[in-house]
Order: C-alpha cells, then sequence, then structure tokens
C-alpha cells in the first residue's frame, strides 16, 4: 500500500486545504493546518517525555478535539493508541491500563478522581496527564505542548506495525484488546469512504454524535478527514443542539447511534422549524432499525439517503446497505438485511467446520479483509480461536445470505435461544417487538426453564405515554414469526445501561433477569425468604 502511516490521510488534505475548516467543537473552529499544528505540539510533547514507536498511549477524553490530536500524535510517532472509554469506573480503568501495557494516559481533568484512585497501583510504570492544571500531577496537557515545536515529527512508516489496541467487551467475559495496524485502518477508511461516497466530495460536512473512542467513531473520523471533509463533533446528545448544528453547519453526513437515537432527534417538539434539507445521508448501526425509523428519517430529512451498516472491530469493515423509502412503506423483507460486503471485505456463512453454506441456510459468518485486526493482544488462545487453521475471521454472529449476496443478522452465536428443542435468534425477536408503536428499545434472551429448557424473555424500554402487556407483545409477535419464537416472559426498565458503542449491555441484563428468576423460583420452593425481590415478569 502507498501509505505506511495511517496519519497520512489526514496529512495529505493538510497539504492540500491548509485553510480549510477541518474540524469543529462547540466554539472552536481549526483549519487543516491549525489542527495539524496542535497535533504536532502534541507529538512532540510525548517525544520529549520518552515515548518512542511500540509504547502504548492511553488517552480518556469525551468527544473532543484534543482526543482527535491525541490519536494522530500518536501516529505520526509510531505510538500505539489506546483509546478508553471515559464511562469507565475506576476498576475497569486500571485493569485496561494494565491489559494494554499503556506507560502514558492523558486524561480530561473531569476524570481526576478516577486517576487518583487507581494510580497508585502503577507507581512510575505509568506517566498520568492531565488536560488543565492540576497540582497533583505537574504541568497540564496544555502547559506541556505550550512552546512545542509545529514542525512535523519524523514520520513512522510502517504499515504492518500497530496503530491502536481498541478494546472490545463482546457479549460476555473481561474486554479483549483488538490489535489494529496502520495498513488495516487505512484499508478500513479506504472501504468505508468507498462505500459511503464521503471521498466523491470534499466538501461534505460530518456530523458525528456517537463517541470518537469507540471503533465506530474513529472510522467515521478517519473517513472525514481522509476525504477532505469538515468534521462537527457532538459531545453529548442534546436533540436541539444536534439539529442546530445541522442547519447552521449545512451538515451533509449524519452519524448517530444506534438507530433508536434517531426516535430520539426526530421526536423532538421543535424539528420543524430546523432546515435538514443539506442532509445527503444517513448512517446508522449497531442495532436493529425499523420501517418506522426508516420513514421518520426520510420525512425529516427530505434529500438523504438512509445507509445501514454491521461491522466489528475485529473487522474493521462491514457489510453496507441503502434503506430506501419503498423498503419501509412497502415493508420490503430486504429492509431486515444489513447488507453487502464493504469494498476489500469478502464475506462467506459458514457451519461448525468452515464449510459455506448455500443461500437461505442459517451459519456464522466468517470474513477475510486486509481490514481485519492482527489478533487480541497478550491472548494468543483467543486469538487462534477468532482465526482458526484456515485464515477467516470468525465473527460469532449468526446469518444467512440471500441469492443476491445479502447478509441477514440473526443473532449473537452465543444469544442464541434453545426452547423446547426449536432455535430461536434472539435478534428476529427484538426486531419484531421493536416494531411495535410503544417500545423504543428491548433485549431478548434465554432464561433456564424445566418444560422448555429455555424460555424466551423481553425486557422492554417504553416510548414515552405508552403501555403494554405481555399478551399485547406475544399477539403482536405472531403476526410476524412463529408462535413459539414469542417472549414467555416479559418486563420494562426505563433506561438501557449502554456500552461506548450505544449498544445495550445485553449480557449484564440477561444474567441480572437470569439471577432473578431463578430467585423467584427458589423463593416460591420456600428456598428464599420473601421480598428479596421483584415479581413483575408474566409468564403465558
Amino acid at each position: 500500500m502507498f501509505y505506511q502511516n495511517v496519519s497520512e490521510l489526514l496529512m495529505v488534505n493538510v497539504r492540500r486545504y491548509p485553510r480549510k475548516t477541518a474540524v469543529i467543537h462547540r466554539d472552536v473552529r481549526l483549519s487543516y493546518e491549525e489542527f495539524n499544528r496542535q497535533i504536532n505540539r502534541m507529538a512532540h510533547m510525548l517525544l520529549d517525555m520518552g515515548v518512542k514507536a511500540g509504547h502504548k498511549v492511553a488517552y480518556m477524553f469525551p468527544n473532543s478535539i484534543m482526543l482527535l490530536a491525541a490519536y494522530y500524535a500518536v501516529q505520526k510517532i509510531g505510538g500505539v493508541a489506546v483509546p478508553l472509554n471515559f464511562r469507565l469506573v475506576p476498576r475497569e480503568l486500571q485493569y485496561l491500563l494494565e491489559a494494554s501495557d499503556a506507560s502514558v494516559l492523558l486524561f480530561d481533568a473531569q476524570f481526576l478522581a478516577h486517576v487518583e484512585e487507581i494510580s497508585g497501583a502503577f507507581g512510575d510504570r505509568v506517566s498520568f496527564l492531565c488536560s488543565e492544571v492540576s497540582d497533583a500531577w505537574g504541568p497540564s496537557i496544555r502547559e506541556r505542548m505550550e512552546g512545542q515545536p509545529e514542525g512535523e515529527p519524523a514520520l513512522f512508516a510502517d504499515g504492518e506495525a500497530l496503530s491502536r489496541i481498541q478494546f472490545t467487551g463482546g457479549s460476555t467475559g473481561l474486554p479483549k484488546g483488538a490489535m489494529r495496524t496502520h495498513s488495516a485502518d487505512i484499508c478500513e477508511a479506504m472501504g468505508v469512504m468507498n462505500s459511503n461516497m464521503m471521498g466523491s466530495d470534499p466538501d461534505h460536512v460530518v456530523l458525528i454524535q456517537c463517541p470518537l473512542e469507540h471503533h465506530g467513531g474513529h472510522s467515521w473520523y478517519l473517513s472525514a478527514f481522509a476525504s477532505g471533509a469538515t468534521l462537527v463533533i457532538c459531545d453529548v446528545f442534546d436533540p436541539e443542539t444536534i439539529l442546530g448544528l445541522i442547519e447552521k453547519e449545512r451538515v451533509t453526513y449524519l452519524m448517530l447511534l444506534p438507530p433508536s437515537t434517531y426516535l430520539r432527534l426526530l421526536d423532538c417538539p421543535g424539528l420543524g422549524e430546523f432546515d435538514l434539507s443539506g442532509v445527503r445521508l444517513v448512517q446508522s448501526a449497531a442495532g436493529c432499525t425499523t420501517p418506522e425509523i426508516v420513514e421518520k428519517i426520510y420525512a425529516a430529512f427530505p434529500n438523504c439517503v438512509m445507509n445501514y451498516g454491521w461491522g466489528q472491530t475485529e473487522s474493521g469493515l462491514g457489510t453496507s446497505l441503502v434503506l430506501t423509502r419503498q423498503m419501509a412503506k412497502e415493508n420490503l423483507s430486504r429492509i431486515k438485511s444489513v447488507g453487502r460486503p464493504m469494498p476489500f471485505l469478502e464475506a462467506i456463512v459458514a457451519d461448525e467446520d468452515g464449510k459455506e453454506l448455500p443461500p437461505g441456510r442459517i451459519g456464522e459468518c466468517l470474513v477475510k479483509s486486509p481490514a481485519v485486526m492482527k489478533g487480541y493482544y497478550r491472548q494468543p488462545e483467543l486469538t487462534k480461536k477468532a482465526f482458526g487453521d484456515d485464515g477467516w475471521l470468525r465473527t460469532g454472529d449468526l446469518m444467512w445470505k440471500d441469492e443476491d449476496g445479502y447478509l441477514y443478522l440473526m443473532s449473537r452465536k452465543k444469544d442464541m435461544i434453545k426452547s423446547g428443542g426449536e432455535n430461536v435468534f434472539a435478534q428476529e425477536v427484538e426486531g419484531v417487538i421493536k416494531r411495535h408503536p410503544a417500545v423504543l428499545e428491548c433485549v431478548v434472551f434465554g432464561v433456564p426453564e424445566r418444560a422448555m429448557g429455555e424460555a424466551v424473555m423481553a425486557v422492554v424500554s417504553l416510548r414515552p405515554g405508552h403501555t403494554l402487556t405481555l399478551k399485547e407483545v406475544q399477539d403482536h409477535c405472531r403476526q410476524y414469526i412463529s408462535s413459539y419464537k414469542k417472549p414467555r416472559y416479559l418486563d420494562f426498565i426505563d433506561e438501557f445501561d449502554m456500552d461506548d458503542a450505544g449498544k445495550i449491555r445485553k449480557s449484564r441484563v440477561a444474567e441480572r433477569y437470569r439471577l432473578k428468576l431463578r430467585n423467584e423460583k427458589r423463593r416460591a420452593k420456600g428456598l428464599l425468604p420473601v421480598g428479596g425481590g421483584s415479581h413483575c415478569m408474566e409468564e403465558e
């Protein structure tokens, strides 16, 4: 590949469009030239601290220009970026710093208490740098950057070297550090730009609301700067602020996660007061979409196309599909698809032995691409399990493919429910329940049951002003799926716990309710005292 460092995708546009606005965050607007100067000052700061090629530099910031500068500064000098979710609690932060072998943590001042709680565990093995002045931590990042050279540091050049360790939780277990190389992320950016046509026009204005430290946010800002676009950063989800930015900055590409976020945006009472006609593409992923969401998006953004995708941190690239007005209006089956593979990615549906299955058969999706991760950091057994002996990445997602090559996600492999000898795919049931007008979000999983082996349970968050019963959910499901797939247990939650990708932490929800149900049954047998749990679940 021509480029050997992922930061070169930015630098080419620094040379092409030095005075063009690169990034906007709140009241700050930086040109490509100004943004690059800030990156270079941070790169020289890290070099002065002794950071060398291969050293791991972790950072924990909310969506901000400093997060972007940290990433590109680390790339230029050959360090390995370790982006961390700013919602981490101290115990999680300590674990990830240890798991990544980080020698530096750059962090925002609002997380000072978290860092103070765990810093003693590292002695002088980790240098902690706060964004603002703090007596406890010496000069701040901003102070250390003052007076640093603005010229280019010597550019590290090795496409096969690690550029990033991106932690991904998966459905169970401890986080895994996906090792991303410079060449893999360059390939990913090229594939994304090719797929969504962002690279066809350098005058695009791209608004991102999802977390920039997550793989999805990273993929989009990397692609935006690679195409010469202007990036608009949102650091909180506030419907009126986002709508105002779309109008003011004439946003053309919009990235919110998950799909239900668009419902929250479009339910804003003042929606009609904003000019949204400039939006050309609305992107979503990380969850089921519905005909209602698609129709509302086209009504609000009259000149857009809606693009939906599937992907993983491990795979880099994924699949993509334009969801059309016709699909939503006529409820065409293809609206349930996650699309076809992006450029530079192969995807097959295979059986347990890795043999490709014919169209219509459900199996595990396997992918192969230059954009795929190198493996899991310091976890060789997990890496071997992920790739097998044939080089294909096992995604852990169960899918089927139609005759035209469109893929349909059924469930995570670990989420498949065995109920009464039948396979129930959680994603399929979730998609149906989300079509109910009262439902905002839901998760579906299996709970132990003596008669069925496992029974289907749904946990639902309702839209404001709505109510719902188990019978209503079951009657709704019978219209779209076989009766054995309907939930036998139902509970409600005001708000789900989300990860940094905007995905519901499903494994935590499932484990909580499995324990709850076990205790209910033990209590009924007199094994636990009455009053130790809620009786809010219903069974048909």
